[in-house]
């Protein structure tokens, strides 16, 4: 695995982690849409961890789904401003496919 693929995908993880809780708190504070949002960044973590950890493809395409799903959850459950929402769902599945690429035969 190349090194900035796996710097990339710590700073997801990082990020995806400190997600969740910010949800889990709001839930915590009475937001029930934000329990909706915490599975999607959940499976996002998951994907994450195993494109990271166990050099699986099947990780790279449970991180495209749970975009797809958080981008639905920000524009429908939060209001979203859909131009915004949709630039930040495509920008980490395309940056891990782009460091991906090359290596693509690698991952099993």
């Amino acid at each position: 695995m190349p090194k900035g693929l796996k710097i990339w995908l710590w700073i997801v993880l990082f990020m995806d982690i400190i997600t969740f809780i910010y949800y889990g708190r709001l839930f915590l504070l009475g937001l029930s849409a934000a329990a909706a949002c915490m599975i999607p960044e959940l499976l996002q973590i998951t994907g994450v961890s195993i494109l990271l950890f166990h050099k699986r493809r099947l990780g790279f395409y449970i991180i495209c789904l749970s975009e797809v799903v958080i981008f639905a959850a920000n524009v429908t459950l939060f209001d979203g401003d859909i131009v915004l929402s949709l630039i930040n769902s495509v920008v980490v599945p395309l940056v891990i496919y782009a460091l991906m690429k090359p290596y693509w035969n690698c991952f099993r």
